[in-house]
This record gives C-alpha cells, sequence and structure tokens, in this order.
C-alpha cells in the first residue's frame, strides 16, 4: 500500500476507485488512520483528514498521508 494519495487523473479512474469500494476493497480512512496511530481516531480526527485530503484534491497535489496522520495526531496530542 502506497503512502502518497493523489487525486484519480481521469473520470475513468474515478469510477475504478469507486467501484473497487463499492465491492469492499480497501479499508476506511479510520481503520487507516488507526493502524497509523496505534489507537482508535474519533470522528472529529477523521473530518480533519478527508478535509486535508478534499484540499489535496482540489490543488491536485499528491503527499505522504502517513507522514501528515502522523503529524495532524501529534498536534492533537500536544493541544489536548
Amino acid at each position: 500500500m502506497s503512502r502518497f494519495v493523489r487525486p484519480p487523473e481521469d473520470e475513468e479512474e474515478k469510477r475504478r476507485v469507486e467501484h473497487a469500494i463499492a465491492t469492499g476493497a480497501g479499508i476506511s480512512i479510520a481503520q487507516f488512520a488507526e493502524r497509523i496511530v496505534g489507537e482508535p481516531v474519533d470522528e472529529e480526527f477523521i473530518e480533519v483528514i478527508k478535509s486535508r485530503l478534499e484540499r489535496a484534491g482540489t490543488v491536485g497535489e499528491s503527499f505522504d498521508i502517513e507522514s501528515e496522520i502522523e503529524i495532524l495526531w501529534k498536534w492533537r496530542k500536544e493541544m489536548a
């Protein structure tokens, strides 16, 4: 599994991804984040990750989602 995410390159790729998700391929954002941080994450944290993914998709940027989750989780723990 790649640590880097990016938006689909075209409608065909988007359709394939949506089909894969609909048929049970892959894991949820929450499950992925929990694997990274080693503990359950709440809905607020998931929304932050989704927002970051959407922002990246809007500008067509790819980024290291694993690193992003680690940074956000560390920041959140420090602010608690």
